[in-house]
């Protein structure tokens, strides 16, 4: 099935996101492909549903449907004339990228850029993903910061 979103794979602000979501993959899984490519997207992708479901129906509701895609089999929100990654499924967590304001802002509300795994391992978005990035919160501004961010890119 053919995605309508292309990403920009050369984008320095693309750099870390993807490195990481191509970590370990075989060169058969494809850059960017259509939710519908796979038989269901919300499982099986590495992420858990209710993860899948934040992110592409609840944050992607004010974008364009066409964001919706898989980023080396992950599924993700890129914009779609930028090519620039939104946000992504990271298993029992979601990364968000900000604008420099709201990034200053989730902070002060708490959000977190490191994530402890179950296996004892941490993450930090910012070493990891680049600039900006944060796991999500399930905080209602969450809606709001991903609107901000599209319109910024």
């Amino acid at each position: 099935m053919f995605c309508l979103v292309k990403i920009d794979l050369t984008n320095l602000l693309n750099q870390g996101v993807l490195e990481y979501l191509r970590r370990g993959k075989g060169a058969e899984i494809p850059p960017i492909a259509a939710p519908g490519s796979v038989a269901d997207p919300y499982m099986g992708q590495g992420s858990h549903p209710d993860i899948v479901q934040r992110v592409w129906d609840e944050l992607g509701a004010n974008l364009p449907k066409k964001c919706k895609c898989l980023i080396y089999g992950t599924p993700a929100l890129v914009h779609e004339r930028s090519g620039i990654v939104i946000a992504i499924c990271n298993g029992t967590q979601y990364n968000l990228r900000l604008t420099d304001e709201d990034f200053q802002r989730a902070i002060s509300m708490n959000a977190k850029t490191v994530n402890r795994w179950s296996t004892g391992d941490e993450m930090d978005s910012l070493k990891v993903l680049g600039a900006n990035w944060i796991f999500g919160g399930w905080f209602k501004e969450e809606l709001v910061w991903c609107r901000n961010t599209y319109s910024h890119l």
